[in-house]
């Protein structure tokens, strides 16, 4: 009788689909149906900018996002689990952004500070 030892390493082999489902589950779990308040949408990115650090310098404890959607930048803040919550918000940016406009979003789960 001979004696074999045998060493070696397991790479498991994970579909590709189901692998992109994973990462998309990933995603998902630290998001959920929400509200951001759209402040101004517009061709010209450096406006969008300076608008946005007019409103981190004004609002730091606030997400501030930028999306493109051709032709144009959205510029969003907040992320608000109830209309109610973010028109309260609202009611404090108006007059000083192109637009105030709720809109029903993705949203990333609000901060806890």
């Amino acid at each position: 009788m001979a004696n074999i030892n045998v060493s070696g390493q397991l790479t498991p082999h994970i579909d590709p689909i189901i692998e992109r489902g994973i990462d998309s589950n990933r995603h998902y779990r630290n998001e959920l149906s929400g509200y951001r308040i759209q402040l101004a949408f517009d061709s010209d990115k450096k406006l969008i900018d300076s608008l946005r650090l007019k409103f981190i310098t004004s609002y730091p404890k606030t997400e501030a996002y930028i999306s493109f959607e051709a032709p144009y930048f959205n510029f969003m803040v907040g992320d608000y689990r109830s209309e109610i919550e973010a028109g309260l918000f609202k009611q404090q940016l108006l007059g000083a952004y192109p637009l105030t406009v709720i809109q029903r979003t993705r949203i990333k789960l609000p901060r806890i500070d």
